[in-house]
C-alpha cells in the first residue's frame, strides 16, 4: 500500500486495522520518497495509534524519528543505540530539558545558539515561539525585549516567561522596576514609550513580524517599524518570528546581516471540508455543530457578526443550559456588571463562548481559559483571537471569508486555518469553509524602517538617519523638518502622531489670536469646556478622530460628553452601568451600548486620549513660549485618565486577567494600598489567601487562574 491518497481513504475508513504492518510499510516506503508527505502520514497514523497493539509501537516511532518528528516518540527504551542518541540531542538544555524540539526546530535554533540573527517563516503549528524560550534557558543574557502585537499576547508570553522568574524580572508595563537581568514583554506602543529608560539590550525577538508591512491604515505598523528600527540600532542579536512568508528585501538582509529561513514543517495534519449555503449558512453550521466531534473555533469578521452568528443559531437550536457552575457563574457575573441581555452572557450560559477585541482583557482572559479546559466547546471569535493568542482547536469554521469587508487574502485565511490541531492533542485539524480557499500567494514582507520608499509613512522616515534617507525622499523630509514651528526633537518625540498632524495643529495654535491661544491654559482640573476646546482640536487637527470613531466615538462633542462623565464619576463600573442604561434608552440594543461602552473605555479613554492629549500638551506649550504666554499642564489629567481614575496597579491587574471589579475588593481589605507600586502589590497578592475576596466558583477560578501567572507557589 504506497498510494498516498489509498492510504488516506485506509486510515479514515478503518480499513488499515486489519493489515497495521501493511499500512506501516506504505508509509514507510512514502518516507523514503518525500519526506514531507510521509510526515503527514506519521502524523495521520498518530492520531489513531492507540487503537493499535503496542508492539506496533516501536515501528511508529521509527517512523517518527525518520521523518524528524522526535516529541511525538514515546517508547524511548525501545530506541535503537543511533535513534536514542539523535532523540538525546534534539532535547533542549537548562530550563527547559523537558522539550524535545522537532528536526526543523532544532535546525533554527543551531543558527541562533550561534549568535545568527534570524528571520524565520515558518507555519503557524511550528513551535516558533517555544525557540525563544529555548535560547533563553541556553544563554546568559541580561535583558531581553520580546514585541508582541496585543495585550493578550503580552500576557500569555508573560505567563510563558514566568518559568524564567528565578533569573529575570518579566516587565511589562512602565511601573515595575528594571533589575539586573529583565525580560521586556511589550506591545510596540509600550517599549516606544520606555525607551529612553530601557537598558542595553542583548537579544530582542519579534513576533509576527509580517505586520511591519505597512498596511491601508498603517498606524500599528509604522510603530512596529519604529521599535524594530530602534532595536536594529543597539546592535543586539534578534529573532523575528511569523507565519508563511515568501521573501523580504535582499537589501533587508544585507543591512540586518542576518538569515532568513523558510520552514515549512508541518506537526500537524489539516483536513478541508466545504460547507453548503443551503438552506442557509446559519443552518447549515447548525448541522455541522450538531454532528462534530471536539471543541470549535468559528472565526466571524467582527463583534457584530459574532452577535448575529449566536442569535440565529440559538434561534435554530433549543440548546441545553450548560451544567458547568463556573460557567453559569460567569453568565451571571457579567449580567450584573455589563447587562443580563448582552449576549456574551446568554452565551455562556449555553457553553458558548464570544471573543473580540471590545471585551474587557480580564474577561477575554476567561473566555481563553475556559476554552483550553474543555468547558466552553464552541468560540465565536474575530480576528483579535486569531491574530493575538496562541490557541487552537480541532475544528476551525470559517464562517465569514471576509476582514474589515475586503475578501480574505492568503495569508489571512493560512493563519486561520494554522488555528486547527495541536500538538500532543489534536494532530489532524479540521477546517470548514463555505467559499473556496483563495489562490495561493505568500506575502512579501516589506521592512520601511530597513528599506523606505514612496508609501513610508512620514513619522518612520523622520526618524532614519540622514544617510539612511534614499535620495529620491529627502525633500520631503527636509520639508518636514525645516519649518518654523516644530523642532524635530518634537516631531520624533510624538511620532506615533504622523508630523503632517503635528504641524496642522502647531500652525492652527500659532495663528489664534492671544485671547483664543489662551483659552487652552488650564492645568490638572479641566472644566467641561477645556475638555471641549482640546478635543476638538484632537479630533479635527491632531488626527485623532480616526482612532476615537473605531471606539464609537462618533463626533468630538460625543468624545468630550463622555470623557467628562468618566470624569466626575471617577468609578469604573459605576460610569460603564449609567452609559450602558442612558444608551438602552435612547434605543440602542443591549449589545450596541455594552460594547460601545467597553470600546470607549479600552480604545479610547484608557489608549489614545491620554496619547494625543499628552502630545497636544508639549504642542500647545511650544506655541505658548514662542508668544510668550504662561504653560499649560494636561498631563496630570492624562495621567489619571489612562489609569481610569483608578490606582495605576487596576490597568495591569486587568491585562493579568484581574478584573477591577475583584481588584476594588482586594484594596478594600487592605492587601494593598492605592498608591502601592505594581511590584508590590503583586508580591502582596502572589501567596496570599484570596478565597475570603471570591462571591462565587467563577471569581474563585479567577483569582486562582491570576495568581498561578503571578507564580504563586499554592495558587
Amino acid at each position: 500500500m504506497s498510494d498516498v491518497n489509498q492510504i488516506r481513504h485506509s486510515l479514515k475508513s478503518g480499513d488499515w486495522i486489519k493489515d497495521p504492518f501493511k499500512l506501516l510499510a506504505g508509509i514507510a516506503n512514502i518516507c523514503s520518497s518525500n519526506i514531507d508527505i510521509g510526515r503527514e502520514l506519521v502524523i495521520r497514523i498518530l492520531e489513531v495509534q492507540e487503537r493499535l497493539d503496542q508492539g506496533y509501537q516501536e515501528i511508529i516511532d521509527d517512523l517518527a524519528m525518520l521523518v524528524g518528528l522526535y516529541p511525538y516518540v514515546t517508547a524511548l527504551k525501545e530506541l535503537s543505540l543511533r535513534n536514542a542518541l539523535m532523540h538525546a540531542a534534539h532535547r533542549a538544555d537548562g530550563a527547559m530539558n523537558d522539550y524535545i524540539l522537532h528536526s526543523s526546530q532544532a535546525r533554527v535554533l543551531r543558527r541562533l545558539m550561534d549568535g545568527e540573527s534570524v528571520i524565520l517563516s515558518a507555519p503557524t503549528s511550528f513551535g516558533k515561539s517555544l525557540l525563544i524560550d529555548v535560547v533563553i534557558s541556553a544563554k546568559n543574557f541580561d535583558n531581553i525585549v520580546l514585541i508582541v502585537p496585543t495585550l493578550a499576547l503580552v500576557e500569555e508570553t508573560r505567563r510563558r516567561m514566568s518559568r524564567f522568574i528565578d533569573n529575570y524580572s518579566v516587565i511589562t508595563s512602565n511601573n515595575q522596576k528594571i533589575t539586573g537581568k529583565n525580560i521586556f514583554v511589550f506591545t510596540q506602543e509600550r517599549f516606544l514609550s520606555m525607551e529612553d529608560t530601557m537598558p542595553e539590550i542583548d537579544f530582542f525577538a519579534i513576533d509576527e513580524f509580517y505586520k511591519l508591512s505597512i498596511s491601508n491604515d498603517g498606524g500599528r505598523s509604522t510603530l512596529l517599524n519604529q521599535a524594530f528600527l530602534r532595536l536594529s540600532n543597539t546592535g543586539a542579536q534578534f529573532y523575528l518570528l511569523g507565519p508563511s512568508i515568501k521573501a523580504i528585501p535582499d537589501k533587508v538582509k544585507e543591512k540586518l546581516n542576518c538569515k532568513f529561513m523558510v520552514e515549512d514543517f508541518q506537526t500537524v495534519a489539516v483536513e478541508l471540508h466545504f460547507l453548503k449555503k443551503k438552506p442557509s449558512k446559519e443552518e447549515s453550521l447548525a448541522n455541522l455543530l450538531d454532528e462534530i466531534d471536539g471543541q470549535t473555533m468559528i472565526y466571524c469578521q467582527s463583534p457584530a457578526s459574532t452577535r448575529k452568528l449566536l442569535k440565529s443559531y440559538l434561534d435554530l437550536r433549543n440548546l441545553e443550559k450548560t451544567k458547568d457552575v463556573e460557567l453559569v457563574e460567569a453568565a451571571n457575573w457579567t449580567s450584573v456588571n455589563y447587562h443580563d441581555e448582552w449576549l456574551v452572557s446568554v452565551a455562556l450560559l449555553h457553553g458558548i463562548g464570544i471573543h473580540h477585541g471590545r471585551l474587557p482583557r480580564s474577561l477575554g482572559r476567561f473566555m481563553i481559559r475556559a476554552f483550553e479546559e474543555g468547558k466552553l466547546k464552541v468560540l465565536l471569535c474575530t480576528s483579535t483571537l486569531i491574530e493575538g493568542v496562541n490557541t487552537s482547536a480541532k475544528n476551525v469554521v470559517v464562517y465569514d471569508s471576509k476582514l474589515n469587508r475586503k475578501s480574505l487574502d492568503f495569508f489571512t485565511f493560512n493563519n486561520i486555518k494554522g488555528r486547527s490541531g495541536r500538538m500532543f492533542r489534536h494532530f489532524v485539524g479540521n477546517i470548514f469553509v463555505f467559499d473556496a480557499p483563495p489562490q495561493e500567494e505568500l506575502p512579501f514582507v516589506d521592512m520601511p524602517a530597513i528599506n523606505p520608499g514612496e508609501t513610508t509613512p512620514s513619522s518612520l522616515l523622520i526618524n532614519l538617519s540622514p544617510e539612511n534617507v534614499p535620495v529620491f525622499l529627502k525633500e520631503k523630509v527636509n520639508a518636514l523638518l525645516n519649518q518654523k514651528y516644530l523642532s524635530r526633537d518634537i516631531l520624533i518625540h510624538n511620532s506615533g502622531i504622523e508630523p503632517e498632524y503635528l504641524l496642522d495643529t502647531a500652525k492652527y495654535l500659532y495663528d489664534l489670536n492671544v485671547r483664543d491661544l489662551e483659552k487652552f491654559i488650564w492645568s490638572s482640573r479641566p472644566q467641561y469646556d477645556d475638555i471641549l476646546l482640546t478635543s476638538e482640536l484632537i479630533w479635527g487637527k491632531l488626527g485623532g478622530a480616526a482612532s476615537a470613531r473605531q471606539s464609537s466615538m462618533r463626533s468630538y462633542k460625543m468624545m468630550t460628553l463622555w470623557v467628562w462623565k468618566l470624569y466626575a464619576s471617577r468609578n469604573v463600573p459605576r460610569f460603564r452601568k449609567e452609559m450602558i442604561y442612558n444608551q438602552i434608552e435612547r434605543n440602542e440594543s443591549p449589545d450596541d451600548a455594552v460594547e460601545n461602552v467597553l470600546s470607549f473605555i479600552r480604545g479610547w479613554a484608557s489608549f489614545n486620549y491620554p496619547k494625543y492629549l499628552i502630545a497636544l500638551n508639549e504642542l500647545t506649550n511650544h506655541i505658548l513660549l514662542l508668544r510668550g504666554l504662561r504653560p499649560c499642564n494636561y498631563i496630570p489629567f492624562a495621567a489619571t485618565i489612562e489609569n481610569l481614575f483608578q490606582p495605576s496597579s487596576f490597568s495591569a491587574l486587568e491585562e493579568y486577567g484581574l478584573p477591577t471589579e475583584i481588584s476594588e475588593k482586594l484594596l478594600n481589605g487592605r492587601l494593598f494600598s492605592k498608591d502601592d507600586s505594581f511590584d508590590v502589590v503583586v508580591g502582596n497578592l502572589r501567596n496570599k489567601a484570596l478565597d475570603d475576596f471570591a462571591d462565587s466558583v467563577f471569581e474563585r477560578r479567577v483569582i486562582e487562574d491570576f495568581q498561578k501567572g503571578i507564580g504563586a507557589k499554592n495558587g
